[in-house]
């Protein structure tokens, strides 16, 4: 059975397939229905808790809480240690996996779709933005937990699917509008992406993204200003008090409408209960510089569509700035938009559930859709310039290179070395500065060490880190071959062959450790 899996940092969400509509997953959990799972996990003498069962114990003081899991997958190495609490520590990529079955099994025994006992094969995303570690990590705990993974949608790319999927018969065959351009604001991370549609075919022409922008950081700002107003020392408190306290504020956040003034917030603190009762302005203020990027975001997508003011040439082409993500709710949020894209703005009916949704659409065979994704971050290594002194950042794979769905890319170098050691330094980044340097969200990897001299060939990788790199004028001769692979999901491999020498090494490019 195939399905739509949304693993957000606040919110899971699922959703099926049924003879051409895209049902959300709901969850008959305790006598009451609910149509996501948080993406919390605590530890509670020595058991982990998931989900719901997490949130009721941490609500309760019982347990010690682990808030943005899917952000520690853009930062961690899968094989580090997080602690939990309560005596309780593993390696990220177990916590991640753990909560992934988890999921699968409410879907499974709670979830309203009837897939109980079959295989769920999952059409998954991954923030347009997102690096190669969080790419592997994500790609790699849905695998261990049971899932059988069909290809990996960048986010907002699944969102525009949702947006003409629902909004099509109203557009009619005449109409020109042919572009969306999503806005994406969910609990911890921003993207936007512009989406061309013809045909059922969806070609994704550019994307802009924040990696760690979103309603995690209104929390935060909401938790400072309360713990200002007590006299409280954001130090004093500790890790797992501040992750139920951040949820307190989440909770509080969700519940403003643009008719809110005050906004109270419950600390619970070990001196005992205080309520801090704020001006919404002055939260709201305290927002501002953090919503601000994100339009400066949207307006470089649409500025890349060629038109000075309104997207394209033609502005009747541009169908909506399509607004998806529980943050996009918020007031401060909501009101910046409108002032900056005015009618343009078009808000999801269901702004937590329509990545899950597009998803949903692309997995289903019968929609016959045609996806042509992106790849959203620059991808390339430093090499040593003519002079022996300066670096050239070489680039392998270009952001907005497009690639159909499922697509592997091979990119090719050949040349003739210089040096006994080759010590690759990868980079991905964001975006370019206007010297064609690497700039924005920089995600260096770990060193790659290959034996340019034979005679080295047979040496491992901690052998090669500590061989001194000596220049060799005799090794001109010899040809080196790299073959970089993108894979479809994001994962890159290389292949590295002495052509002259008949011998080779082929690595995993997964950063932080993931290898």
């Amino acid at each position: 059975m195939r399905i739509g899996i949304d693993f957000g940092t606040t919110r899971t969400v699922v959703a099926g397939i049924d003879d051409g509509n895209y049902p959300v997953c709901a969850f008959d959990w305790e006598g009451q229905i609910r149509e996501h799972i948080p993406t919390l996990v605590a530890a509670q003498r020595g058991r982990i808790l998931f989900g719901w069962e997490a949130a009721r114990a941490a609500r309760r003081g019982e347990a010690s809480l682990l808030r943005g899991l899917k952000r520690l997958t853009a930062t961690t190495a899968p094989d580090a240690i997080l602690s939990l609490g309560e005596g309780v520590a593993l390696p990220l990529i177990e916590i991640l996996t753990g909560y992934l079955a988890h999921v699968r099994e409410m879907i499974q025994r709670y979830g309203t779709l009837h897939l109980k006992g079959k295989t769920l094969e999952a059409m998954v995303a991954t923030p347009a933005n997102a690096n190669s570690n969080q790419r592997y990590l994500t790609l790699e705990a849905f695998h261990r937990a049971g899932f059988q993974v069909l290809e990996v949608l960048n986010e907002p790319s699944a969102a525009a699917l949702e947006h003409v999927h629902r909004y099509l018969r109203q557009l009619g065959q005449k109409s020109p509008k042919e572009y969306v351009v999503v806005y994406d604001l969910g609990g911890g991370t921003f993207d936007t992406a512009a989406v061309r549609f013809s045909d059922g075919s969806f070609d994704v022409l550019s994307h802009e993204g924040i990696a760690r922008l979103g309603g995690e950081d209104f929390d935060s700002l909401l938790l400072e200003l309360a713990l200002g107003a007590a006299v409280v020392e954001p130090a004093s408190i500790s890790d797992s008090l501040r992750a139920r306290l951040l949820e307190e504020c989440r909770e509080r956040k969700e519940g403003l409408t643009t008719n809110t003034r005050k906004i109270a917030v419950d600390l619970a603190l070990p001196e005992g209960e205080t309520t801090v009762v704020l001006d919404t302005f002055v939260f709201y203020e305290a927002c501002e510089p953090v919503i601000e990027p994100s339009v400066a975001a949207v307006e470089r997508v649409l500025a890349s569509l060629g038109g000075e003011d309104d997207s394209t040439d033609d502005p009747r082409r541009l169908a909506a700035v399509y607004l998806v993500g529980g943050s996009t709710a918020f007031p401060p949020v909501a009101r910046r938009l409108r002032e900056a894209f005015g009618r343009k703005i078009k808000h999801a009916p269901s702004p937590f559930a329509a990545t899950a949704v597009g998803l949903a659409i692309a997995a289903d065979p019968a929609a016959d859709v045609r996806i042509q994704d992106s790849v959203s971050r620059h991808f390339g290594v430093w090499r040593e310039g003519s002079s022996g002194r300066d670096k050239i950042f070489d680039m392998l794979i270009p952001k907005d290179t497009q690639l159909d769905q499922g697509q592997r890319l091979e990119v090719v170098r050949r040349y003739c070395p210089a040096h006994n050691l080759g010590c690759l330094r990868f980079l991905e980044c964001g975006r370019l500065d206007d010297a064609g340097q690497p700039a924005g969200d920089l995600s260096p990897w770990p060193e790659i060490f290959f034996p340019y001299d034979p005679c080295l060939a047979q040496a491992d990788v901690g052998e090669l880190s500590r061989i001194t790199v000596e220049r060799r004028t005799e090794l001109q001769g010899h040809e080196i071959q790299e073959t970089y692979r993108y894979e479809p999901g994001g994962i890159l491999s290389v292949d590295i062959q002495n052509l002259t020498a008949g011998y080779g090494r082929t690595y995993s490019l997964a950063p932080l450790g993931a290898r």
